[in-house]
């Protein structure tokens, strides 16, 4: 019983104390001790603590002092009225919980295959998506699969929002297969040199650097960063190119 109690909330020489007194019933404090194997100011001290608790009480019989130990099911009523306590402030505690400000997830991937995870990770959240891109740059580190994740995306119904780089290939690549292909593309002349890719979707951002030598992705889920990076690319989607 005593590891039940201790995982109650009694200390060690609470539980002690407590099931001295239970075995002994109506007993002086030298007669705790002894049974509780603790010296007689330290029960004392415990008992004072039992006491407040409700799980001891105390009477005086001849000028001398005994205790013993409550019913039992004073255990379970203390459970209980914690219970009660707790669930009286709980909408206090909700409400609480809901104005503290959200804490920024992060999750960094390396490699090639990192760049799939967060591709996939991107099929997976079925968001619309808001993306600025360079098609050169990313083609390039995933020649094979970017052209799956794109099919993989039709086929789930993400539609996407692209500011691209204005070249030929850029042109025939995407915007010419823009209906098909469930996208609306504009460009932006200085993307041509920029290598970062950036998706926004729900409440993610992923931002994949795309230099074949070093690919890396991460991934931030954050509401509000979510909502000021896709008001960004609101502002800049106004002023971009058809």
């Amino acid at each position: 019983m005593k590891e039940e109690l201790i995982d109650y909330g009694l200390s060690d020489k609470e539980t002690r104390v407590y099931l001295a007194l239970s075995e002994l019933g109506l007993v002086t404090v030298n007669q705790i001790a002894e049974k509780a194997d603790l010296i007689r100011t330290t029960t004392y001290d415990v008992l004072k603590v039992l006491r407040e608790k409700g799980l001891v009480s105390s009477v005086i019989k001849n000028k001398i002092l005994y205790y013993e130990s409550a019913n039992p099911e004073k255990l379970i009523q203390i459970i209980e009225e914690k219970r009660r306590k707790i669930e009286s402030i709980m909408p206090n505690l909700k409400r609480l919980k809901t104005q503290t400000p959200e804490k920024p997830e992060l999750e960094l991937y390396e490699g090639k295959e990192g760049i799939k995870t967060i591709y996939e990770d991107i099929l997976n959240e079925k968001k619309d998506l808001s993306a600025i891109s360079n098609t050169n740059y990313i083609f390039n580190i995933s020649p094979f699969y970017v052209p799956h994740f794109i099919k993989q995306r039709v086929k789930k119904g993400i539609f996407i929002r692209l500011l691209n780089e204005k070249t030929k290939e850029s042109v025939e690549m995407m915007k010419n297969r823009d209906k098909q292909e469930k996208r609306e593309t504009r460009f932006l002349e200085n993307l041509k040199d920029i290598k970062i890719t950036e998706y926004i979707y729900g409440d993610k951002v992923a931002i994949l650097g795309t230099d074949p030598k070093n690919p890396l992705g991460i991934i931030i889920k954050n509401i509000d960063f979510a909502k000021e990076q896709k008001l960004m690319f609101d502002i800049v989607w106004g002023i971009a190119q058809k």
